[in-house]
């Protein structure tokens, strides 16, 4: 009986452990059907899409780049068909043949060649933008496997003409700086693309299919530029940097009435066509993304500013001494003289420092902070220029006791030469400040141009100041520290400007010259700024003055400007009781 029991005992435990396994197996088979259903039906769109990423490679061919054109359509930058030389490793035959025909036109070693037509993948690049002669070279070979591709490249006919501006493109056509680096969106179209198939180790899969689709071009530009005074600016520039010796120079022409940039120089410049063979700094748009301290050039924001206000009018007079102790600075005049009784009109017509600050203090420091903002100081322009600069203009609150001493003076301001031009384009426009603008338009699908949007306006000064401004500014030019920016046949408007740069809080021994004004001064149809980079002389009114001249004639003759009846002659003695003349009021 004992015996029975026992069997009994194994048979219930080997009973138990079967239907534990079975359990076991039921639960393992379960687990793995959720699993392949998962993999199969939940997850199958996300595994087959890796799959395809994971076998599939596109290879994007650039579309053919809108061109850019001047006001009057000629041509700044144009794309040309170039030909691109690349290779099907997977239908390469003979390989080490072709690497040794190859090597030789493309000016590569042997091996080099031969990496790429054996190399395990269906698109390899042997060369970019070949010339046509060494195109028809190659495909002459008929070798199996290497092909040629069409591909824009970029060409600037101008060479260095409007190079900073205009700016230029890589290889593969995407913009760099400039306006090719500004209107990108614009100007790239949308690229063509070829798609290939092959396996985790670049292999080309079997019975497969490339696809490629066309690029489509981009859109082409108009700027504000006049092909002509652009050249005239730089040529006129390039000698005046040369002459006096300049590290570097910029100059602006524009139109007061639409804010339209005609030429914006830079010197040195560079050849957007190669553009790699120049140092970075040559690349540089110096008349947005520079900025300097303007000196004497900014007094006439100064007088505009306070005779806006009520503050002075022209012949409003100060007790001038050749130093004046203000706060924590002394301020001199450019030269010694005895204490003088001057008005408004002769301490811009001689750029008297000591006459400008009292005029300053005269206006106060809210009210200069606040037309130094409105005209448009310490604030990007608008143009929207890669890497503008805003200048630096000192918070209110972060004045120091000389500050409102300084900024009359253009001291402890900076500024760039689109600001600066942009101000006397203001005072040029009858008050009104005017959004800087180089997009004229953008050519469209039906053959024409769609202009740019109209760019922002605001009054910073009375029509009635801004004719007073050009009343003192003439007299600048006609008798002051601005007579070599004469031009004969013309009334000139305009202000030198002569500035220390300052080095470690201090003053060094380097300067900036400038010159800004506009002409003819009673009805004005150009605003010119000249800067040049510590000069030798360094004063702005031997330097930049007769630069401005020299661009500002050509492009008054250009642009058909006529003469102003009896502009030009010998400069008449103006005293200081004739600045109430109708020259000042509307």
């Amino acid at each position: 009986m004992s015996g029975g029991r026992r069997r009994d005992g194994r048979r219930s435990a080997g009973g138990g452990r079967l239907v534990l396994l079975f359990v076991l197996l039921v639960v393992a088979f379960c687990g793995m059907a959720g699993r392949l259903v998962t993999l199969q039906i939940v997850q199958a769109p996300a595994y087959a899409t890796l799959a395809v990423d994971q076998r599939s490679r596109v290879v994007e061919f650039p579309a053919r780049r809108g061109a850019i054109f001047d006001r009057n359509g000629n041509a700044l930058a144009v794309s040309v068909d170039l030909d691109t030389v690349y290779a099907d490793p997977g239908l390469v035959a003979r390989p080490g043949r072709v690497a040794r025909k190859l090597a030789p036109l493309l000016g590569e070693p042997v091996r080099v060649v031969l990496d790429a037509v054996t190399a395990d993948s269906r698109f390899e690049y042997l060369a970019r933008q070949v010339p046509p002669e060494l195109a028809a070279d190659i495909e002459a070979l008929g070798l199996p496997g290497i092909y040629l591709e069409g591909e824009p490249k970029r060409f600037y006919p101008g060479g260095r003409l409007a190079s900073q501006v205009l700016g230029f493109t890589n290889i593969d056509g995407v913009g760099m700086s400039g306006v090719e680096l500004q209107y990108e969106d614009i100007l790239r179209g949308r690229p063509g693309r070829m798609s290939l198939e092959q396996d985790p180790e670049g292999r080309a899969l079997p019975q497969t299919e490339s696809r490629y689709s066309e690029p489509e071009p981009g859109r082409s530009l108009f700027l504000t530029l006049d092909k002509e005074i652009q050249y005239y600016s730089e040529r006129a520039l390039a000698r005046a940097v040369e002459g006096y010796g300049a590290a570097a120079g910029s100059a602006i022409v524009m139109t007061p009435d639409d804010g339209q940039i005609i030429a914006m120089a830079n010197w040195p410049d560079f050849n957007p066509n190669s553009a790699g063979d120049f140092p970075p700094e040559a690349h540089r748009n110096r008349a947005v993304t520079d900025f300097y301290e303007p000196g004497s050039a900014f007094k006439a924001v100064t007088a505009a500013a306070a005779i806006d206000d009520g503050a002075v009018t022209p012949r409003t007079t100060f007790d001038v001494p050749d130093t004046f102790p203000y706060s924590d600075r002394v301020f001199h005049d450019s030269h010694p003289h005895a204490t003088e009784r001057m008005s408004v009109a002769r301490i811009i017509e001689e750029s008297s420092n000591v006459g400008t600050i009292k005029i300053g203090l005269e206006l106060g420091g809210a009210k200069l902070d606040r037309y130094v903002r409105s005209f448009g100081f310490g604030s990007m322009s608008g143009l929207d220029f890669p890497a503008e600069t805003a200048g630096a203009v000192l918070d209110r609150g972060d004045w120091s006791g000389s500050t409102v001493a300084t900024v009359p003076i253009g001291q402890g301001i900076a500024v760039s030469p689109l600001q600066l031009a942009s101000a006397y384009a203001a005072l040029a426009n009858g008050g009104v400040w005017i959004e800087p603008k180089l997009l004229f338009g953008t050519a469209n699908d039906r053959g024409g141009v769609d202009g740019s949007p109209p760019p922002g306006r605001r009054r910073v000064v009375s029509r009635r100041t801004a004719s007073k401004m050009a009343g003192i500014l003439t007299r600048v030019t006609e008798r002051g520290t601005g007579v070599a920016a004469r031009i004969p046949g013309y009334s000139i408007a305009g202000k030198t400007g002569t500035a220390q740069k300052p080095v470690d809080g201090g003053y060094g021994g380097e300067y900036v010259a400038s010159f800004a004004g506009y002409a003819p001064a009673a009805d004005p149809e150009v605003v010119v700024l000249v800067v040049l980079d510590d000069p030798e002389p360094i004063w702005g009114g031997l330097t930049a003055a007769p630069t401005f001249a020299d661009i500002a004639e050509f492009a008054l003759r250009r642009l058909g400007v006529p003469p102003t009846r009896g502009a030009g002659g010998p400069a008449r003695v103006v005293e200081d009781s004739d600045v109430d003349d109708p020259g000042f009021h509307d």
